[in-house]
């Protein structure tokens, strides 16, 4: 009895005696491992492994500038087909705006200190210049429009400002004079009853260059037509209406 004792605390005593050895065994065994792995990455690349990573860089580099090209080409061309909408769509805004304005009946001159002024086409006509019956002049109405918005005022008829002024003028074009007959504040719609001066010739004036006068006198007379320039039943009249023929006729018959 006192044998199989002996034997079994032998055996438990070997036991536990080679355990440590065993986990220094198997600890020494990962290390090693451990160090070989650290070995092989730190082993340089071969040259296929080098050639094939400058290869895969050089492609991404390829792919990349080929995205950018691609991307800049796309807004380049986006850009170029803005312009030309923006183009077309100037163009239609220039044609609409000529097809008002030959429609209008007040066409517009030009624009001054805050005011834009109009051409009344409907009551410009060629007369013939008092005492000197030969002679054609201008007779015209301009409007006189305040941009209170900082646009000119668009005239097509169906549009009237709530407050504008009415002058009335006289214009030799061969002379290069004007004669200023007379101004009308308008609200609204303007009555009949004006009073302007008589005609006479010393109320005449020269042109100051760059007055206001001075761009009425150039924008009127390049908007009237020259006398001469009427056809059918009035050609041959030096460009008077009916009812200066008359009243010329008239005149001379007198």
């Amino acid at each position: 009895m006192k044998r199989w004792r002996g034997l079994a605390l032998g055996t438990l005593t070997a036991f536990l005696l080679s355990a440590p050895a065993a986990d220094a065994a198997e600890s020494t065994v990962q290390e090693r491992g451990n160090v070989q792995e650290a070995a092989v990455e730190s082993q340089p690349m071969s040259l296929a492994e080098r050639m094939e990573s400058q290869r895969a860089a050089v492609s991404d580099d390829k792919a990349t500038a080929k995205a950018e090209k691609k991307a800049v080409a796309a807004a380049a061309k986006e850009e170029k087909k803005a312009q030309r909408a923006a183009v077309r769509a100037q163009k239609k805004a220039a044609k609409a705006e000529k097809k008002r304005e030959k429609a209008a009946r007040y066409k517009t001159l030009f624009t001054d200190n805050g005011f834009t002024y109009y051409m009344d086409s409907k009551n410009t006509r060629w007369i013939p210049k008092p005492y000197r019956p030969t002679e054609k002049i201008l007779d015209v109405w301009i409007r006189l429009v305040e941009n209170q918005t900082g646009d000119a005022v668009a005239e097509d008829g169906k549009i009237r400002p709530t407050k504008y002024f009415l002058e009335h003028y006289y214009i030799s074009p061969d002379e290069r004079k004007i004669m200023f007959i007379s101004e009308l504040e308008v609200t609204g719609r303007p009555e009949n009853a004006i009073k302007e001066r008589s005609y006479d010739p010393a109320n005449w004036e020269h042109l100051v260059p760059g007055s206001v006068e001075d761009e009425i006198f150039d924008a009127v007379v390049a908007r009237a037509k020259k006398p001469g320039q009427r056809s059918g039943i009035l050609s041959g009249t030096s460009g008077m209406s009916l009812r200066d023929m008359v009243e010329e006729f008239g005149r001379i018959s007198l």
